[in-house]
């Protein structure tokens, strides 16, 4: 019973941040999703800085990070190769940071273990999310964009419900206790079925065969997405990235399979967009 609490409180949880999803695209069309991402990079960059630097005393280290992973997100969204070159300057930027912040302990172990953590941070939430930001900015964009999210929420919740009806063996127990190799096929299924519908309404001319192709190997990526965040937490012993949707913890907990899914999607939009020209 209080299983399915939990997933009906996620599933309402879901459906506010649907509809004001809904409500941001009505009012400022293209540029209300996009405010939407730019707002899940800003508070996914502060989750993060307390999951990577919780235990971290240096305010300095700790606005660097935050300001730095806001700036290569908006130069990545602007364009990916302004986007590389300033994660580049931005990681530069950390490592003399630290250095010159804390080379006076000593401490080799720590001032490395924190300029690795920044690397990650910089991409996890500076870099990955523009490649949805990117999406939109196709041809299609809002389709594309829809059929990331349709692809991604939907193999989360088939998982769920594979997993706590079927669920047995374990795939990462060590990482994620809870997730199943049932669930992680049944997340697949969830994939493939949104993508069928999302080609069916939206890509009609477009072929079957490549559109399940894609919505099965990003339903996949964006599992790792979750299993990759589930390490950070566990490392950092936390349960949850923030609070701010209840049932399903913070932006990232919600976003992480969208940040791996996003630049498979690209990818496959690109190469689609050849091979019709």
């Amino acid at each position: 019973m209080t299983t399915w609490k939990s997933f009906l409180t996620r599933a309402a949880s879901a459906l506010v941040a649907l509809a004001i999803i809904i409500g941001l695209y009505i009012g400022w069309a293209v540029d209300g999703l996009k405010v939407t991402v730019g707002f899940a990079v800003i508070v996914g960059a502060w989750e993060l800085l307390g999951i990577l630097f919780q235990k971290e005393n240096s305010v300095v280290i700790k606005a660097s990070f935050f300001v730095l992973s806001l700036l290569v997100f908006a130069a990545s969204a602007i364009s990916l190769s302004s986007g590389s070159l300033v994660y580049s300057l931005s990681l530069i930027a950390m490592i003399i940071i630290v250095l010159l912040s804390s080379h006076k302990k000593g401490d080799l172990i720590y001032m490395s273990g924190v300029q690795a953590r920044a690397a990650l941070g910089l991409f996890y939430v500076g870099l990955l999310p523009s490649f949805a930001y990117r999406i939109l900015d196709q041809a299609y964009g809002i389709y594309w964009f829809v059929f990331l999210l349709a692809v991604v929420f939907a193999g989360d919740t088939m998982a769920y419900i594979f997993g706590v009806l079927i669920g047995k063996h374990k795939v990462m127990p060590s990482v994620s206790p809870k997730k199943t190799w049932q669930g992680s096929i049944g997340g697949i299924i969830g994939s493939l079925i949104a993508g069928f519908v999302c080609w069916h309404f939206l890509f009609p001319e477009q072929s079957l065969g490549i559109f399940l192709i894609l919505s099965a190997l990003s339903g996949f990526v964006g599992q790792f997405g979750d299993f990759f965040e589930s390490l950070l937490k566990r490392v950092a012993e936390v349960k949850d990235s923030g609070k701010i949707m209840p049932g399903h913890g913070g932006v990232l907990d919600r976003i992480d399979g969208v940040l791996f899914a996003s630049p498979v999607i690209l990818t496959g939009i690109l190469i689609l967009s050849h091979l019709s020209s």
